[in-house]
């Protein structure tokens, strides 16, 4: 597709694949979610089989609110969905449109550049996090102060193209600085753009608040700049699929975002089991034999507590409505790339093509009773 973003390059190199349930850590009484997905699946007359990819290279814990859990928890198969989850850098938005993947993780920012503000054939529908939670950051001890401190600055990101240009203008247009008053590199995940800081070969990275926790537990604490605070005026990421899925299979768009929004809520009260399930799911981020456990715990915790916070899951009730989205932050967004020229659509820009959330209030309808620890 010619129209995709780019940064977002074809396929799909998925760098980990999860089975629909796996057991859970500390079963006392052998139970896992397998079991629970199997017991789940005998209520179902059939199961209906799903593709969600993640967006990452590195897929730490803290990317387990974001479909990880809910498949470990088995509640997708209580939805009857036979959920597939792959995790990949870039190609998201291709592996969709392609038909590789039936739900991906996606920033609003992608959807609306991979069309230049026309509608592109798929919708956002579920808000992961409320509020965009990338930001731009520097050591500690860095002289750096603000975004107007940027100019001639060299800036580390995971990945170039649309998404990253847009933040970075519009932290930079307060100042009276633009692009061209520096210079942004690709850094990629893990603690390559921390090693890259602390080289001095970037000055600053734009990245996200778990990524940021993990760097301080490894000794290099971050702090953010000053004169990213507008960034709470738009929606961070959250879960795209196509308009057909949408309008041939709503009750798979129901069942996904009521299984996300089941352990989002499952997250906020058990923390520590929560990542205790990713060991479980992911043994090679777990603890090996003979480290210590408790201070792997903690700095799991830690990381997904960053991430906690920047889904507001900390400080929302448990009921909630988990999800949703409105025409009017999408709309902020719109303005925003249209006034600065990054989209220059041919027509009217209308947010309503771009999201759905009539599903929202019934994937918020469920037993909040039930949502208990597994053991």
């Amino acid at each position: 597709m010619s129209g995709l973003t780019k940064g977002l390059r074809a396929g799909v190199a998925a760098v980990g694949a999860i089975a629909a349930a796996v057991a859970l850590a500390g079963c006392a009484n052998g139970a896992s979610a397998s079991d629970d997905a199997a017991a789940a699946g005998a209520d179902c007359a059939e199961t209906t089989p799903a593709h969600l990819v993640i967006g990452t290279a590195d897929l730490d814990v803290s990317y387990i609110p974001y479909g990880i859990l809910a498949n470990e928890l088995g509640y997708f198969a209580e939805e009857c969905i036979d959920m597939t989850i792959d995790a990949a850098a870039d190609g998201l938005l291709q592996s969709l449109t392609s038909g590789q993947a039936d739900f991906v993780m996606s920033s609003p920012s992608e959807s609306l550049f991979a069309g230049n503000g026309a509608p592109m054939g798929a919708e956002m529908i579920y808000n992961l996090i409320p509020d965009l939670n990338i930001s731009l950051a520097v050591l500690d001890d860095s002289t750096l102060t603000s975004v107007g401190d940027l100019k001639g600055a060299v800036i580390g990101t995971w990945g170039l193209g649309p998404y990253a240009d847009a933040y970075v203008s519009r932290s930079l247009e307060p100042y009276g600085l633009t692009l061209a008053d520096v210079t942004i590199i690709e850094t990629g995940y893990g603690t390559t753009p921390m090693q890259a800081l602390d080289t001095g070969e970037v000055d600053a990275v734009l990245y996200w608040p778990g990524l940021y926790t993990s760097w301080e537990l490894a000794g290099y604490p971050t702090r953010v700049l000053e004169g990213t605070e507008w960034s709470s005026t738009m929606d961070g990421i959250g879960i795209l699929t196509t308009d057909t899925i949408v309008a041939d299979d709503p009750e798979l768009v129901e069942g996904v975002s009521r299984a996300i929004a089941k352990s989002t809520v499952y997250l906020k009260r058990f923390p520590e089991s929560a990542v205790r399930a990713f060991w479980a799911g992911y043994p090679e981020r777990a603890p090996l034999p003979g480290e210590d456990e408790t201070a792997a715990l903690e700095a799991d915790l830690a990381i997904l507590d960053s991430t906690l916070v920047s889904m507001g899951v900390d400080d929302r009730p448990d009921d909630t409505l988990w999800g949703d989205q409105t025409a009017d932050r999408w709309q902020n967004q719109i303005d925003y790339f249209v006034d600065t020229g990054m989209i220059a659509p041919t027509g009217e820009v209308l947010p309503d093509t771009f999201f759905s959330a009539d599903h929202i209030a019934a994937a918020n309808d469920f037993d909040h009773d039930a949502i208990v620890e597994q053991k």
